[in-house]
């Protein structure tokens, strides 16, 4: 019982000496990113022009698609000790830039998608347009400082998770293509997931955080391009450096 109290205590001693910093947060990707698209797509493997009742509904995966770019910029509340636990919220916006790519769609099983021609069935490949992502991210972690190295600098740990909805852009999916010269080329599908992340960073001058994190995203598309039947999923890692202004 003595130890509770005890451990209580010191809690409550360090709450007490944590103090709540409103901050301005920016954040951007390192390096291309790499990202995997599943969902149903229909398979003409065996369609030849006169038999449509041969379109099956077929598990599809775009692997190593690619993201270019992907930032964020808002808000983030956090409370923090000088030493020990603390933990931060934010509100972010974010966008992901997707650029023009040649993407081979790929069944289940590993083998690829084909369709028939007159020379006999051929792997299907597509030209991918470019397209952009935007959400707004709530984000809700806890982070642990440690003791000061130097008089202004802490060195501190974190992990957490975010909510995201948004859309997806440039993703117009009906049409046909080869022949509909602006499939996938506009409109927009509703987009929506989570991230999980872990993240180190450095609090100096008091006011000034720079961060590494590490995170990973599921996103869930309601209807995107030729994965029209029930949309599709997106999974990808990210890293990126994150710098907060305090006031």
């Amino acid at each position: 019982m003595k130890k509770i109290i005890l451990i209580s205590s010191l809690f409550f001693a360090l709450q007490a000496q944590a103090e709540f910093k409103h901050g301005l947060y920016i954040s951007d990707s390192l390096g291309n990113i790499g990202v995997d698209v599943s969902g149903k797509h229909q398979d003409f493997a065996a369609f030849t022009g006169s038999n449509p009742q041969s379109i099956t509904e077929e598990n599809a995966n775009i692997y190593d698609g690619r993201i270019s770019n992907m930032r964020s910029f808002g808000y983030n509340l956090r409370n923090v000790p000088e030493v020990g636990f603390g933990y931060e919220f934010g509100v972010y916006s974010t966008k992901v830039k997707i650029p023009q790519q040649n993407a081979a769609l790929i069944h289940d099983n590993g083998s690829a998608f084909t369709k028939n021609t007159l020379t006999g069935p051929v792997d299907i490949v597509v030209d991918s347009p470019s397209s952009y992502i935007k959400t707004i991210d709530i984000y809700l972690g806890g982070l642990y400082n440690f003791a000061k190295v130097k008089e202004n600098y802490t060195l501190y740990v974190g992990a957490g998770y975010a909510k995201i909805k948004g859309d997806w852009y440039n993703s117009y999916y009906r049409g046909i293509p080869g022949e509909d010269p602006e499939y996938g080329k506009k409109g927009k599908t509703k987009v929506d997931g989570y991230y999980t992340s872990i993240k180190t960073g450095v609090n100096f001058n008091k006011n000034y955080n720079l961060e590494l994190e590490y995170a990973k995203h599921k996103l869930h598309a309601d209807s995107f391009r030729s994965f029209n039947i029930n949309g599709s999923d997106a999974e990808f890692s990210r890293t990126s450096l994150n710098f907060i202004y305090n006031f």
